[in-house]
């Protein structure tokens, strides 16, 4: 009887995510849901996020019960494919931009993480929501609690779609990538980002489309 490899829990929150650019790293990973976690802050650095462990003012403690869950997903990598660690710490460039720690889920389950310092987020604010990309952010001037109830979730997709059928220029190219990272749309062209100094579009106007139309 073989033995059974070890698995390894990886949390991800940011271009590792399902329909993300960076996806594809994962892709032969088992997917094992969404997850959150405490004690972190999530902050937007344009075309990705960064995560920091949290720390309170008074203490310098690195864990705040106050901070709001940071939203993610988690794979399994096993020993057999252990290489995609390997792969994952050469694209998060380890330990230079982020360092891979471990950290328990707020469903008690101890996976790698990867953060970075306090000094390179200083000029980025935490995003409200603790989720990436920042969907909920686009309405804040519509909606004064960010942290909406579920039962305002759909009419809050369906605001910035009717924000997006309205827009021109900057504004609708903008507002089409966030919806279609929202909604996990194919990009038309798979690895392609969109750099905050030269944004542009990523999904099909058709393909948006029919995702505002879900949202109805």
């Amino acid at each position: 009887m073989g033995v059974t490899p070890a698995t390894h829990l990886v949390f991800v929150y940011g271009t590792l995510k399902r329909g993300q650019t960076h996806h594809h790293l994962l892709a032969t990973a088992r997917f094992a849901g969404e997850a959150q976690a405490l004690g972190l802050s999530l902050h937007d650095l344009g075309p990705f996020p960064m995560a920091i462990a949290a720390a309170q003012p008074e203490t310098g403690a690195e864990t705040d019960p106050e901070t709001v869950p940071v939203s993610g997903e988690v794979f399994a990598v096993d020993d057999e494919t252990l290489e995609q660690l390997e792969q994952l710490d050469r694209l998060e460039g380890v330990p230079r931009l982020y360092q891979r720690q471990q950290l328990e889920l707020l469903d008690g389950r101890r996976v790698w993480i990867y953060l970075g310092q306090p000094h390179q987020v200083r000029h980025r604010p935490a995003l409200a929501t603790g989720r990436w990309p920042a969907l909920l952010l686009l309405i804040s001037a519509l909606i004064p609690a960010l942290l909406v109830p579920a039962s305002l979730q759909a009419a809050t997709g369906l605001a910035v779609c009717n924000r997006w059928h309205s827009s021109h220029g900057l504004a609708r190219l903008e507002l089409g990538n966030q919806i279609g990272a929202a909604h996990y749309l194919t990009k038309m062209q798979r690895l392609q980002q969109s750099p905050p100094e030269a944004p542009v579009a990523l999904y099909a106007e058709s393909d948006l489309e029919r995702a505002c139309d879900s949202a109805r």
